[in-house]
Protein backbone atom coordinates (compact mmCIF):
# COMPACT_ATOMS: atom_id res chain seq x y z
CA UNK A 1 0.00 0.00 0.00
CA UNK A 2 2.00 2.45 -1.19
CA UNK A 3 1.23 6.04 -1.36
CA UNK A 4 1.71 8.39 -4.24
CA UNK A 5 2.85 11.77 -3.79
CA UNK A 6 -0.83 13.16 -5.58
CA UNK A 7 -3.02 10.89 -3.33
CA UNK A 8 -4.45 12.75 -0.75
CA UNK A 9 -5.93 11.57 3.12
CA UNK A 10 -8.81 10.69 1.86
CA UNK A 11 -7.95 8.40 -0.91
CA UNK A 12 -5.45 6.70 1.61
CA UNK A 13 -8.12 5.85 4.15
CA UNK A 14 -10.53 4.60 1.59
CA UNK A 15 -8.26 2.87 -0.71
CA UNK A 16 -6.34 1.08 2.65
CA UNK A 17 -10.01 0.29 4.17
CA UNK A 18 -11.09 -0.89 0.30
CA UNK A 19 -7.83 -3.40 0.72
CA UNK A 20 -8.25 -4.22 3.95
CA UNK A 21 -11.90 -5.25 3.49
CA UNK A 22 -11.03 -7.08 0.26
CA UNK A 23 -10.72 -10.78 1.37
CA UNK A 24 -12.18 -10.58 5.16
CA UNK A 25 -15.64 -10.39 5.89
CA UNK A 26 -16.57 -9.34 9.47
CA UNK A 27 -18.61 -10.76 11.78
CA UNK A 28 -19.46 -9.60 15.89
CA UNK A 29 -21.55 -11.00 18.58
CA UNK A 30 -24.90 -12.04 17.12
CA UNK A 31 -23.70 -11.76 13.51
CA UNK A 32 -23.44 -8.14 13.90
CA UNK A 33 -21.17 -6.37 11.66
CA UNK A 34 -18.25 -5.01 13.86
CA UNK A 35 -17.01 -2.61 11.73
CA UNK A 36 -21.09 -0.35 12.12
CA UNK A 37 -20.72 -1.60 16.03
CA UNK A 38 -17.01 -0.18 16.54
CA UNK A 39 -17.91 3.98 16.11
CA UNK A 40 -20.68 3.95 18.81
CA UNK A 41 -18.26 1.70 21.50
CA UNK A 42 -15.82 4.14 20.70
CA UNK A 43 -17.35 7.41 21.07
CA UNK A 44 -19.07 6.22 24.72
CA UNK A 45 -16.52 4.21 25.70
CA UNK A 46 -13.32 5.73 24.27
CA UNK A 47 -10.30 4.35 22.04
CA UNK A 48 -8.88 2.73 25.01
CA UNK A 49 -11.79 1.27 26.00
CA UNK A 50 -12.84 -0.39 22.78
CA UNK A 51 -9.36 -1.47 21.95
CA UNK A 52 -9.26 -2.99 25.48
CA UNK A 53 -12.64 -4.79 25.21
CA UNK A 54 -11.63 -5.96 21.38
CA UNK A 55 -8.38 -7.62 22.68
CA UNK A 56 -10.31 -9.00 25.41
CA UNK A 57 -10.40 -12.90 25.19
CA UNK A 58 -14.00 -14.67 24.34
CA UNK A 59 -16.00 -17.56 25.74
CA UNK A 60 -14.10 -19.75 23.24
CA UNK A 61 -10.86 -18.44 24.49
CA UNK A 62 -10.19 -16.21 21.10
CA UNK A 63 -10.57 -12.76 20.01
CA UNK A 64 -13.28 -11.70 18.33
CA UNK A 65 -13.38 -10.02 14.76
CA UNK A 66 -13.04 -6.47 16.82
CA UNK A 67 -9.50 -7.53 17.02
CA UNK A 68 -8.89 -7.97 13.57
CA UNK A 69 -10.41 -4.64 12.97
CA UNK A 70 -8.05 -2.97 15.48
CA UNK A 71 -4.92 -4.81 13.62
CA UNK A 72 -6.33 -3.26 10.20
CA UNK A 73 -6.47 -0.07 12.28
CA UNK A 74 -2.92 0.05 13.88
CA UNK A 75 -1.64 -0.83 10.10
CA UNK A 76 -3.35 2.45 8.82
CA UNK A 77 -2.52 4.77 11.70
CA UNK A 78 0.83 3.21 11.18
CA UNK A 79 1.46 3.67 7.37
CA UNK A 80 -0.14 7.38 8.53
CA UNK A 81 3.29 7.57 10.97
CA UNK A 82 0.46 8.41 13.86
CA UNK A 83 1.98 5.47 15.52
CA UNK A 84 4.88 2.86 15.94
CA UNK A 85 2.06 -0.01 16.06
CA UNK A 86 1.20 -2.38 13.42
CA UNK A 87 -0.68 -4.77 15.87
CA UNK A 88 -3.58 -4.43 18.47
CA UNK A 89 -1.40 -5.88 20.67
CA UNK A 90 1.37 -3.11 20.15
CA UNK A 91 -0.94 -0.02 19.72
CA UNK A 92 -2.77 -0.55 22.91
CA UNK A 93 0.51 -0.49 24.72
CA UNK A 94 2.09 2.31 23.02
CA UNK A 95 -1.32 4.60 23.45
CA UNK A 96 -1.33 3.85 27.45
CA UNK A 97 2.11 5.46 27.30
CA UNK A 98 0.91 8.80 24.88
CA UNK A 99 0.18 11.98 25.58
CA UNK A 100 -3.91 13.02 25.36
CA UNK A 101 -2.89 15.12 21.91
CA UNK A 102 -1.74 11.60 20.10
CA UNK A 103 -4.58 9.72 21.61
CA UNK A 104 -7.22 12.47 20.47
CA UNK A 105 -5.37 12.42 17.18
CA UNK A 106 -5.74 8.47 16.88
CA UNK A 107 -9.06 8.20 17.63
CA UNK A 108 -10.08 10.95 15.09
CA UNK A 109 -8.22 9.35 12.23
CA UNK A 110 -9.81 6.28 13.26
CA UNK A 111 -13.16 7.40 13.61
CA UNK A 112 -12.40 8.68 9.52
CA UNK A 113 -10.93 5.39 8.95
CA UNK A 114 -13.91 3.39 10.09
CA UNK A 115 -16.48 5.39 7.65
CA UNK A 116 -14.75 4.25 5.07
CA UNK A 117 -14.72 0.45 6.34
CA UNK A 118 -18.00 0.71 6.80
CA UNK A 119 -19.02 0.96 3.26
CA UNK A 120 -16.69 -1.93 2.10
CA UNK A 121 -17.26 -4.31 4.62
CA UNK A 122 -19.07 -7.25 4.39
CA UNK A 123 -21.00 -9.63 6.07
CA UNK A 124 -19.96 -12.64 7.63
CA UNK A 125 -22.72 -15.74 6.59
Amino acid sequence: MEKSEWENLEQTRAKNAFNACQDQKFAGTDGGEIVKKLPPQIRENGFLGALAFALEPRNNGKEDDASLVFDIIARHLNQLGKVKSSSAQELQKELLDSSSVKLRDVTAETMLFLNYMRRFARKRK
